[in-house]
C-alpha cells in the first residue's frame, strides 16, 4: 500500500488557490447576466409607449344639428315567444 499525499484526507480544509482571473471572470459573467437582465425587463415591460407624458384626444361635436324628419311607424305585438337556444 502507498502512503497517502498530504492533504488527501477528509476533512483536512485545504484547497487549492483559486486564480485570480477565474475568479474576475466569474465576476464580470455575473455583472453581464444582471445587465441583460435589467435591459430585458427594461425593453420588454408593458405600457412602453405610455410614459408619464399624456396626450388626451378631444372629440368636437356640432352644437346645433339639423331637424330630421321620421315617419312614425307601428309595430305589430308578437304572440309566441323569442326563439331560445340550449347551449
Amino acid at each position: 500500500m502507498s502512503p497517502q499525499r498530504k492533504g488527501s484526507k477528509r476533512g483536512s480544509g485545504w484547497k487549492p488557490p483559486r486564480d485570480r482571473r477565474e475568479i474576475a471572470i466569474a465576476v464580470l459573467a455575473s455583472v453581464a447576466v444582471v445587465v441583460v437582465t435589467a435591459a430585458l425587463i427594461w425593453f420588454v415591460r408593458p405600457n412602453r409607449g405610455s410614459g408619464s407624458t399624456t396626450t388626451s384626444k378631444t372629440v368636437t361635436t356640432p352644437t346645433t344639428l339639423a331637424p330630421t324628419t321620421v315617419a312614425p311607424t307601428t309595430v305589430a305585438p308578437t304572440t309566441a315567444p323569442a326563439a331560445t337556444s340550449t347551449p
